[in-house]
């Protein structure tokens, strides 16, 4: 979520930072399809892959030379909300990655698909509309297409920490080398949390909390604050800066499609 010092107030910062979605069809089975040999045994069930460590802070690259590679766009629309957001994904090219596996422009376009296509995600807004007066959010809702011509609505880029320092200094904030922020249509994305993960989301969890933190910055939202002791965090809420009691959440909406909200906290 978006965070920092806050120098001026024309642009939105993460500090956390940190997808309603169609759910896939059901496969259509035919006669044939069932495969009719005996299976004496249940095969046991795979263990869950292991969540990648934290990158130690002196492997994570600081420069880049503020020039972007785009990720390839697609016709698939994530949800079948009202308002169709289209973004282009990038990513900063001249980076030193070390012994660090490069970041791809697939790499980051797929993380940014699976976080729209989570069922609490901003696109479950299909289901579940927006209404949040002192935001001037109402009845909204959203759907997501990637893109990769100059046709977009927002660019998600992920960057360097210094290249996300010195565009986000232009419009009057300090991300400190670590924080995300929004200015324009721009969302830059640190790589320092992108390969760290936060003080309340792992290196899993974090794509989902900055991404859908920077998005509804985008979206139209502002900061908001906890609502109360044991309750879900808001999604705008600054989590990695102070949870106020709240428990740390990755997404607008619950489970049962209610949009997690709080007091509002205009920046």
């Amino acid at each position: 979520m978006r965070a920092g010092r806050i120098i001026g107030t024309s642009a939105l910062v993460v500090a956390l930072t940190a997808c309603g979605t169609a759910a896939e069809a059901e496969p259509e089975w035919r006669a044939g399809d069932v495969e009719t040999t005996a299976v004496s045994e249940a095969a046991p069930s795979p263990s869950p892959s292991p969540s990648p460590e934290p990158v130690a802070d002196e492997q994570v690259p600081e420069e880049g030379d503020g020039a972007y590679e785009t990720a390839r766009g697609s016709n698939y629309v994530i949800g079948t909300g009202r308002t169709l957001i289209t973004y282009r994904v990038e990513v900063e090219s001249g980076v030193d990655w070390g012994d660090l596996p490069k970041v791809m422009t697939d790499d980051f376009a797929d993380a940014i698909e699976t976080v729209f296509e989570h069922p609490q995600s901003w696109p479950a807004s299909a289901e579940h509309p927006v209404t949040e007066p002192e935001h001037g959010v109402h009845n909204e809702s959203w759907r997501f297409q990637r893109v990769s011509g100059p046709q977009y609505k927002v660019r998600i880029r992920l960057a360097s920490p210094a290249t996300v320092d010195r565009v986000c200094r232009q419009v009057g904030l300090d991300t400190e080398g670590k924080y995300s922020c929004k200015t324009g249509n721009i969302i830059m994305i640190n790589l320092r949390r992108w390969l760290q993960g936060s003080g309340v989301a792992s290196v899993d969890e974090y794509p989902a909390a900055v991404i859908n933190h920077e998005v509804g910055h985008y979206l139209g939202f502002d900061h908001q604050g906890c609502s109360g002791p044991g309750e879900l965090a808001p999604i705008m809420m600054q989590q990695s800066i102070d949870l106020g009691g709240c428990k740390p959440n990755l997404y607008p909406f619950t489970k049962d499609g209610e949009f997690v909200s709080g007091p509002y906290l205009p920046s």
